[in-house]
């Protein structure tokens, strides 16, 4: 055999393994990547601002929340998760004028791929300003709360789970004169930190910055 048919070999053997070097590594981060729960704001009621009931003595506030794993083919632990209610005293400098008015924590939970939870519950209130309240809405205006959501998750990737992310959610949300969120459609929680990945996407990750590597070298 010929040195032109011998290096000719070589560098066919060395194409297909850079081609399956890098199909590999991409399948790897593709199967690894993960991506947070989408948790959103359904339904909201606060009796005490309906206008029709004309009534500030039932204090409670009805919150439904609602969380989506839309991971295809990996499910998702939620540690405990803890909710916290804030009303906005003055519209114009919201930063400097929200107070904590109610908390609760709801239990963690497992989540299958592609599944969705709701949670439902009525949490008391304290220090919550009614009468500022309900006299925003006599002039025609619409009290605005905010919702925190804090918890931890780790995600399900065939037979190991990921090492716990920390999730620091928010959303605002107006209330009508019938005591219900002004938004019709899901209020959806936001981080102003960019998505977390889990570690074994960090793998996958490097993964692919070695096989980058080692392509540029052969």
């Amino acid at each position: 055999m010929s040195d032109y048919d011998s290096g000719s070999g070589c560098c066919r053997c060395c194409f297909s393994f850079i081609i399956t070097l890098g199909l590999t590594s991409l399948f790897l981060w593709l199967s690894l990547r993960t991506s947070n729960p989408v948790c959103s704001i359904q339904d909201v009621y606060i009796p005490a601002l309906n206008t029709t009931l004309n009534s500030t003595s039932y204090k409670s506030i009805y919150l439904d929340l609602k969380l989506d794993n839309e991971n295809k083919d990996k499910g998702i632990f939620y540690d405990l998760l803890n909710i916290t209610l804030h009303y906005y005293i003055n519209e114009s400098n919201r930063d400097q004028t929200r107070i904590p008015v109610s908390n609760y924590t709801l239990k963690g939970f497992y989540q299958g791929h592609q599944k969705k939870a709701r949670r439902k519950n009525w949490t008391e209130t304290y220090g919550l300003p009614w009468d500022a309240a309900v006299k925003t809405i006599a002039d025609g205006g619409q009290p605005v709360f905010r919702v925190d959501l804090t918890t931890a998750v780790r995600f399900k990737i065939l037979f190991w789970k990921t090492k716990r992310h920390r999730l620091i959610l928010r959303a605002d949300f107006e209330v009508s004169n019938k005591g219900q969120k002004v938004q019709k459609k899901g209020t959806r929680l936001k981080s102003g930190a960019p998505e977390l990945f889990s570690g074994k996407s960090r793998v996958a990750s490097s993964l692919v910055v070695l096989c980058t590597f080692l392509l540029v070298f052969i």
